[in-house]
Formats: C-alpha cells, sequence, structure tokens
C-alpha cells in the first residue's frame, strides 16, 4: 500500500519538480547519466535508488531515482497485468534523416533532435517516430528497446478509448449524467455532471490538480492519492468512491476546462458499472488482445484493485507508439481488426467545447510547449487537439503520444524530466512531413 500511495503522488506532484535538497535549501546532486540505464542498472544502484523513489519529491526531481523508479515501477508498486496475445505485427524500420535534422527552441537552446536526444541534460530516454505504418526514426538514449517505462497521464487516452468503445456499444451515452450510470453519486456535486464533461476535463467541481491542490494536505486530489494508496485522511483510511462523492460544486458543469485525474478514475468506474466486468478485463479484451504488441501492459492498481488507468500504465516504447497508430490510417499494421472507429477519429480531430477550453487552464502554456498557437480544445482526455486535427496528450515528468491522422504519423517518448519541451519536436515533425 505505501508503495501505491507515494508513487500516485509522484504522479500527481510532477509540477513542482522539487527535490529532497532542493527543500533543505542545498544544492541538488548532479544526476547520473541516463545513458546509466541503458546499461542496465547495478545491483548496487537499485539497492539505493529504489528506497528513494519512495520519497515523493525525489521521485519527482527528475534525478536519479526517479529514473530507477519510472523504469522499474512492477518492482515499487501494487500491479496487475494486462497480457497481451497472439503474433507480434513486426513494424518496418526504414530510417528517415530528415527527422533528425527538425529544429526546436527548447530550455536547452535552439536544436536539432539529433542534438537534443544527444545533450544528457535533455534527460530524454526514448523516441520514437511512425510515419505510414514504419519506424523512421528511433532513439534510446536512456532505455533499452525491450524495457518498460511509465506512460504517466498519457495513460488517460486508454482509459477514454475504453468509454469510447462502450459508447459506440450502446452501453455509455455520454450526454446523460454521470449517476444514471454509477448510482453511488446519486445527492452529490455530480448529480448535474454529464460523461463527456468528465470526458473532458469539465466537471465544474472541486477537484482541481494543479500545483496549490497538490500541496494541500485537505485537497480532493490529496485525499484521492491517500485512498488510492491505503493511507489515512484524519486519522481514516477513505474508500476512493468517498473521496469522490465528496466532491463539490464550484461552478456549473460544462462550463470551463480543469484538470483532474478524479475524472479520469470516474469513466473506469464507468466502464466496470455498465459492463459488470473489471477494467483490466475490458481493456486486454477489448484493445490489447486485439494488438500486435510486443509485451505485457503493466497497470498500476489501488488498494482496492481498481486499475490506475489515469497514469500509471508501463509498456515498451514501440507498444505505446503501436496505441498510437490505432489513430491512424496504418491501424491495420498494429491491429488484427478495427479498435478505434473513424468517427472516433474524426470527432477527436473536430475537437471538444472551445470556450470551455479557453475558460479553464488552457493558457499561454500550449503555445509555448508546442511552438504553436493554433491549438483550439482538448477532448476525451486527449489534453492538445489542432486546428489541423492533430492531437496530442502529455504524461507527467516528459511522456507523450503525438498522432496526426492526416499525415498518418505517431510519435511517441519517454523521459525523466520536469520541464516539457519534448511535445514541440512532435509537432515539429508533423509539420515537416508530407
Amino acid at each position: 500500500m505505501r508503495n501505491s500511495i507515494l508513487l500516485s503522488v509522484c504522479l500527481a506532484l510532477g509540477a513542482t519538480a522539487l527535490s529532497v535538497n532542493a527543500l533543505n535549501g542545498s544544492e541538488p546532486d548532479e544526476p547520473m547519466l541516463v545513458s546509466v540505464a541503458r546499461e542496465g542498472f547495478t545491483p548496487a544502484q537499485a539497492e539505493k535508488l529504489a528506497p528513494q523513489f519512495y520519497d515523493v519529491s525525489v521521485a519527482v526531481s527528475g534525478g536519479d531515482a526517479a529514473l530507477f523508479g519510472l523504469l522499474n515501477y512492477s518492482e515499487l508498486n501494487k500491479t496487475t497485468v494486462i497480457a497481451r496475445t497472439g503474433s507480434v505485427m513486426e513494424l518496418e524500420l526504414v530510417e528517415n534523416p530528415a527527422i533528425g535534422n527538425v529544429r526546436f527552441q527548447t530550455d536547452l537552446g535552439d536544436k536539432n533532435l539529433d542534438e537534443y536526444l544527444a545533450d544528457p541534460r535533455s534527460r530524454v530516454q526514448g523516441f520514437i517516430v511512425v510515419h505510414r505504418g514504419r519506424i523512421v526514426y528511433e532513439q534510446y538514449p536512456g532505455m533499452r528497446p525491450n524495457d518498460y517505462h511509465m506512460w504517466m497521464s498519457t495513460t488517460k487516452t486508454a482509459a477514454s478509448l475504453m468509454v469510447r468503445l462502450l459508447e459506440e456499444d450502446g452501453l455509455i451515452d455520454v450526454n446523460r449524467s454521470v449517476t444514471d450510470y454509477l448510482s453511488w453519486l446519486e445527492g452529490t456535486g455530480w448529480e448535474e455532471v454529464k460523461v463527456i464533461d468528465a470526458l473532458d476535463m469539465k466537471s465544474g467541481l472541486n477537484i482541481l490538480e494543479d500545483r496549490a491542490t497538490r500541496i494541500d494536505p485537505g485537497s480532493i486530489a490529496n485525499r484521492m492519492l491517500l485512498a488510492n494508496g491505503g493511507l489515512p485522511y484524519n486519522g481514516v483510511v477513505e474508500k476512493l468512491s468517498d473521496v469522490i462523492t465528496s466532491a463539490q460544486r464550484v461552478i456549473p458543469p460544462g462550463q470551463a476546462y480543469e484538470y483532474s485525474s478524479i475524472n479520469t478514475l470516474l469513466l473506469v468506474y464507468l466502464a466496470e458499472a455498465v459492463t459488470g466486468h473489471r477494467w483490466k478485463d475490458l481493456f486486454h479484451e477489448r484493445v490489447w488482445s486485439k494488438m500486435g504488441v510486443e509485451g505485457d501492459m503493466v497497470m498500476g492498481v489501488n488498494s482496492q484493485g481498481l486499475a490506475l488507468a489515469h497514469g500509471e500504465a508501463n509498456t515498451r516504447l514501440r507498444d505505446l507508439a503501436r496505441f498510437g497508430m490505432l489513430y491512424t490510417p496504418s491501424w491495420n499494421k498494429v491491429a488484427r481488426e478495427r479498435i478505434v472507429s473513424e468517427s472516433y477519429v474524426r470527432q477527436l480531430s473536430a475537437g471538444g467545447d472551445p470556450v470551455a477550453f479557453r475558460n479553464g487552464q488552457a493558457d499561454t502554456k500550449y503555445g509555448e510547449m508546442f511552438g504553436d498557437t493554433t491549438v483550439t480544445s482538448n477532448h476525451y482526455q486527449w489534453d492538445v487537439i489542432f486546428a489541423d486535427g492533430d492531437f496530442h496528450k502529455n504524461g507527467m515528468q516528459g511522456q507523450g503520444l503525438y498522432v496526426s491522422p492526416s499525415k498518418d504519423l505517431v510519435v511517441a517518448f519517454f523521459s525523466t524530466k520536469a520541464v516539457y519541451q519534448v511535445p514541440g519536436y512532435a509537432r515539429a515533425i508533423a509539420k515537416s512531413l508530407n
């Protein structure tokens, strides 16, 4: 239980990028090169770093303990396995050297992609580009190709896909209230919240995750973390469902985009309620077993056995890219049958509610992150929808999945860094390709 809560806290506190030394007022130690992970950690390094990962401020600092923890999640936390099934659908490798020359203005200066990945300060561990169903660029500065790495909040796209599949089955109407499916939410602040409001992070409740709420001991965000780990709040161990029901209305639902993992976890409850099956089994049956992935998906679970599909999926980098390819014309290169429908791709590309997006947390950060001001909205847990129909999902400490359906392009990456600079390369690559 202790393991789950500390990892969950790390997920939520990533934006603070603290370290123990910083908290003590001293200078942090120089982190080891990410290339160390590519060679494999020594027994002595594992013995030292594994315990450090349970110190939240260390784990979110982007230093050595984070480097170890993000690559060795299943050793440190409670998990379940979503097994791969059938033969691997291998991806053809056809290198395009021009991609390495794509430039972006980063925190380390104006660098092309090759230069940025080679710079040890970038902390990028893996970067892959798949164009028209073929791998055209792939680098592993800080991990091995067969290593598992955390998706962090990129996992949220798996939760929303499951809801979409059940929506297409007629089991969920996203324009109905969440209380129509989850009776235990009746009489709470969720009564007027529609499923689409939870999908688009516009519930209007006091569940916002930001720098302030993540360090507030009494916030819903913090209580969620405690409940997931089976640890007490004010002397009482709460169930996650009890934390969710305690949320209160702040503004009418549907008015403003306000990021919160509570919305995502509600989607997990929703999928289980309408099917009577556990989320892990649903995702295996409907998605992972139909794909030609290389490995299993390792998913974190809380103290009640609920899949933590808000941020705790772990796979190989190529399998994250394969998941992104489900949204492209090359879906048949990675899946034995169509999983993501054309209508869903069209809906995502068209975007969500631009007014709610502007009313909420969608400030200038996305323009800075991508070097592009054509972001129109968020939708179905994807953080960013561009005017040209491309979409992207961030994960804490520099994970990401960028999809361009029109260009049949996927860019996926893993990192150990709190500064979100890598997504800018994904957008620049998309602009450079036909």
